[in-house]
């Protein structure tokens, strides 16, 4: 299926103490996943922000989900994660202004395979300091997934809404060389480009960071 999800979570804003209470984070993550993390000893991820790794994994699936199911709900503990590889290599993602790129290289990110409804799912993010960032597919091919990253002033509504919009209108304009760009809302919610509707966007936003995501073919650039 032709999607796309993405997710946000700046650690700034959580809270590390209520993260790792059993009764916080049993609605995240399944027993079987509260298991592997305590077998296999992680070294370079917390329990904490493994938490909100999950978080992010699974928040991620559910927007990719969601477009295709629009009456599904968000269940954490439904949405299962089956496989969970650690990068090999520290990640060079710096955002000093923004960081944007196509693909993702796996050697540097946290990759899952994940279960939803009966389906597979794959998932790619980064974790820094500051932020954990998400992008789902159907497919462990993310070769043609432009995403992008910013560090924004404000974490307000208004703000986040209107840096992510210009932040991917700005990229948008370069790949199709026109200033004749523009996004709105379908009718579930979820982002478009009002000029190519076909192209899956996906957009997130927490604390002072914004994000987006969206599946360009060959073809279609």
């Amino acid at each position: 299926m032709t999607s796309i999800g993405n997710d946000i979570v700046a650690l700034q804003c959580t809270d590390p103490k209520r993260t790792k209470q059993k009764r916080f984070y049993s609605k995240i993550l399944s027993p079987e996943e509260i298991e592997f993390f305590k077998s296999n000893g992680f070294q370079t991820l917390s329990f904490e922000n493994f938490i909100w790794l999950a978080w992010s994994v699974k928040e991620s699936v559910y927007k990719f989900h969601k477009r295709h199911q629009r009456n599904i709900s968000f269940a954490p503990t439904k949405i299962t994660i089956n496989e969970f590889q650690l990068p090999s290599k520290q990640n060079d993602l710096h955002l000093s202004h923004a960081a944007e790129g196509i693909s993702f290289k796996r050697q540097s990110c946290y990759s899952c395979e994940v279960r939803h409804d009966s389906l597979t799912f794959y998932t790619r993010s980064f974790v820094t300091g500051k932020l954990i960032f998400t992008v789902a597919n159907d497919t462990e091919c993310f070769n043609n997934v432009h995403w992008g990253l910013k560090e924004i002033s404000e974490d307000g509504y208004i703000m986040q809404s209107q840096e992510v919009r210009n932040l991917t209108i700005n990229k948008l304009r370069k790949i199709f060389l026109t200033d004749e760009i523009s996004i709105e809302k379908s009718e579930l919610g979820y982002p478009v480009i009002a000029q190519q509707k076909s192209i899956p966007l996906s957009f997130s936003h927490h604390g002072k960071f914004v994000g987006y995501a969206f599946v360009l073919n060959e073809t279609v650039a």
